[in-house]
């Protein structure tokens, strides 16, 4: 049997070589095919691969135009308001990178561009996705044109924000011309108590308004964020500083035995919305004698605020988790008269809370001794690290709330 001869390894090399030069080539094929424009940046910015794609938008057709530029000289991303997002900012894709893989919507501008016509502004679906197979730090960048279906909702989000700017002027006077007629004509019992009816529902259709904005700036990105990194204490004592006495006495802040310093990320305006909202649902199911707690539960990684009330609670076949979709309300509150709410104010908590990067959960079920189960839910939101300095004053706080507040530890 003839012996086997000996291998040369220069020709293995050079079968793997080109292998591995027909392997990328087909990679490249099935990435320019596709219709959605890709970039892949790295820790400094610069882009360092683009499809096709990517090329004909921002390269006149040629890679070579885009590798190796900084992605700031090659296109802008503004919020779907126009607002230009720096590359610092909080809702910037590469910002947005360092904590994971997502997706947004965008406006993406060339910039070169820039002094030209609206013709140039693509509104792009965005994802990101961090690289760490390849012992650096790089961001997948893909550009993706929206879909017939989600084109048709952005154009009913639109709609909806365009309605309820257009509605709030008319309503506003109207609710000042009621007022003024209250205020200045005396009338009758009984045209003083339509009056009053008039003077109610426009307040009621005046919030219902305001509710649909908020929720289409979330929907849109176009809500302005404030973003500040303050002890999470201090966003709750600053919310409690803007209550009445009266409401402020139905809050019950439960804070941890141990105390200890932890900084969140946060809007304080968003913050007193979401905590008024809730606060505003517990008075006006469980009436005056209710009582609003606030327990705050630090965790390694992130602080979680269980708010709940002594209120009438839920149906036990009423998930929690439904009544944050808007419009739902519970039949049974309903039926108690309590129906100044339109179901929209769980949903305002719920996206607030979520464009801060926290979350809402449903607490735990506790059997409540009936037919129902009580109110109970979990705000989430991440700890903030490695901040410079540790010592942060409590600053624009009545010394009152923080004595009351400081009364309830856990």
């Amino acid at each position: 049997m003839p012996a086997e001869g000996p291998v040369n390894p220069h020709t293995e090399t050079s079968e793997l070589v080109s292998q591995l030069r027909q392997s990328l080539g087909l990679l490249r094929v099935a990435f320019d095919a596709t219709g959605e424009a890709m970039l892949i940046v790295d820790s400094d910015r610069f882009v360092r691969w683009v499809n096709q794609t990517a090329a004909e938008l921002w390269g006149a057709g040629l890679p070579l135009r885009v590798i190796g530029k900084p992605l700031e000289a090659l296109i802008s991303f503004r919020q779907l308001d126009q607002r230009l997002l720096l590359l610092t900012d909080s809702h910037h894709p590469l910002i947005q990178a360092q904590s994971g893989e997502g997706q947004d919507l965008f406006l993406i501008q060339a910039v070169s561009s820039l002094d030209n016509s609206q013709a140039d502004v693509l509104q792009r679906m965005v994802a990101w996705r961090p690289i760490t197979e390849m012992g650096g730090a790089f961001t997948l960048l893909i550009f993706r044109d929206l879909e017939p279906m989600e084109k048709s909702l952005q154009q009913q989000r639109a709609f909806i924000n365009t309605l309820a700017h257009e509605l709030r002027t008319p309503l506003a006077i109207l609710s000042g011309s009621l007022r003024r007629m209250d205020r200045l004509t005396p009338m009758a019992l009984p045209l003083d108590s339509v009056l009053n009816d008039a003077i109610h529902e426009t307040k009621r259709m005046a919030a219902l308004v305001d509710q649909l904005l908020l929720l289409s700036e979330l929907d849109t990105n176009g809500f302005h964020w404030n973003l500040k990194c303050n002890p999470y204490d201090q966003f709750l004592l600053r919310w409690m500083d803007t209550l009445d006495s009266n409401h402020r006495s139905s809050v019950c802040l439960q804070w941890p035995k141990e105390p200890q310093q932890c900084f969140l990320e946060l809007d304080q305006i968003a913050v007193n919305r979401i905590f008024d909202c809730l606060l505003d649902n517990s008075l006006r199911i469980g009436q005056s004698d209710v009582t609003f707690s606030i327990s705050i539960c630090i965790k390694s990684s992130f602080i979680d605020f269980n708010v709940s009330d002594n209120g009438p609670g839920i149906p036990d076949d009423q998930e929690i988790g439904a009544l944050f979709d808007r419009f739902s309300r519970l039949e049974i509150h309903r039926a108690l008269g309590s129906g100044d709410g339109c179901g929209l104010g769980l949903s305002v908590v719920k996206g607030l809370v979520e464009g801060m990067g926290g979350s809402v959960l449903s607490g735990e079920m506790r059997p409540g001794g009936g037919a129902s189960k009580p109110f109970e839910i979990i705000l989430r939101f991440p700890i903030i690290r490695d901040l410079p300095g540790s010592n942060v004053a409590q600053e624009g706080v009545h010394p009152e709330v923080l004595e009351d507040a400081q009364k309830d530890p856990v």
